[in-house]
């Protein structure tokens, strides 16, 4: 088991990292001397594949419990869905005392670490990713988000948890959208640190694909501990240094919403890590040579990602509710070489265009 440390301005909380650590479970809620009611929001999908693993273990947690099974998707992550969830909680006499706790992918940390930081003030949590993209990504940092009027993640709060608990043996289960999509964030990593992780990527992805799980472990505890070193100097995302944790995601954000959530959202972090690069490079941030080379891994995927008939003038819509933005202008995070990522950048509406309609190309 291998354990990165977190630094927020509530104290130091760990993400524990290792093949089969979810039965590791029921101690280390006794070692953090968490409440002993608990109230646990898992997938629906895992329900057929983990049911009795997960019961098992729930079984050893003291005190009362409950478990609820949700048919989480990007659509369902909404007032509605957190309207219900808490609604249940009211229902089963949970109070202050509780402890929630998420088993399943992004959707359901997002709007259970949501419902955790507003439901009687705030109440105890704990993170169980179980796909790739929400082990190394959203499950790191403490966002929380739903989505409303069409526009992702927001309605949100920063709130973190107890521990996060990533045991790879659950990723057995993923089908290939699913390993692609979580490739997406595993990918964007390998821009913000030197380019000996993206080699390293580049050279395995086909163990990737193939579920190794050494591998797979390996490489999550690597982007867990970049992601980690980011959010440590930048909680809140106040001086600029958390933002490049969003490079591609102006453009991802806008395809997913534009695709009305048809395109998951890993997927579209992969062609808006495409887009981005264009950018930077019709930008003159990056010359062909560096466009080329950073092209490579993501373009690896691309007969997996289908964008469809998007519209551009539709996609810059998108952008313009994008969290980043300042003064009503779009920003984006782009990059200048490995490790050296730009923020607050503004680009003309021509490069903009040009970039969706070369990522188009692609992956039509």
């Amino acid at each position: 088991m291998k354990k990165v440390l977190v630094k927020a301005s509530n104290g130091t909380y760990p993400v524990f990292i290792g093949l089969s650590i979810f039965e590791s479970l029921p101690e280390l809620l006794i070692k953090y001397n968490l409440p002993k009611r608990t109230f646990i929001i898992a997938d629906k999908k895992l329900e057929s594949i983990y049911k009795s693993r997960i019961k098992n273990i729930v079984r050893k947690i003291p005190g009362k419990k409950y478990c609820l099974y949700l048919p989480f998707s990007e659509k369902l992550k909404s007032f509605a869905s957190a309207q219900l969830i808490i609604s249940k909680m009211i229902e089963q006499k949970f109070g202050k005392d509780t402890l929630l706790i998420s088993i399943g992918g992004g959707t359901v940390g997002d709007v259970a670490g949501f419902i955790a930081s507003i439901y009687m003030r705030g109440i105890a949590f704990v993170n169980i990713p179980t796909t790739i993209i929400s082990a190394v990504d959203s499950s790191i940092g403490g966002k929380t988000a739903i989505n409303y009027s069409g526009i992702k993640n927001i309605i949100g709060t920063f709130y973190q948890p107890a521990f996060v608990l990533v045991d790879p043996v659950f990723f057995n289960s993923l089908q290939k959208n699913e390993l692609v999509s979580g490739f997406g964030e595993v990918i964007k990593y390998s821009y913000l640190t030197d380019d000996k992780f993206y080699s390293k990527l580049l050279s395995n992805y086909g163990l990737f694909l193939r579920k190794d799980l050494d591998f797979l472990s390996s490489i999550s505890y690597e982007c867990i501990k970049i992601k980690s070193a980011v959010v440590s100097q930048d909680e809140f995302e106040l001086n600029g240094i958390r933002r490049i944790l969003n490079f591609g995601h102006t453009f991802a954000h806008a395809y997913e919403s534009s695709s009305k959530y048809k395109l998951s959202h890993g997927k579209a972090v992969l062609a808006g890590l495409v887009s981005a690069l264009l950018l930077s490079y019709y930008n003159r941030l990056l010359d062909k040579q560096q466009l080329e080379q950073m092209l490579a891994l993501p373009l690896k995927l691309k007969s997996h990602i289908r964008l469809g008939n998007i519209d551009g003038k539709g996609v810059i819509n998108f952008m313009k509710n994008d969290k980043k933005n300042r003064q009503g202008k779009i920003q984006f995070v782009l990059i200048k070489n490995f490790g050296e990522l730009i923020v607050d950048f503004y680009s003309s509406k021509k490069s903009i265009y040009s970039s969706i309609r070369e990522t188009k190309k692609w992956f039509f």
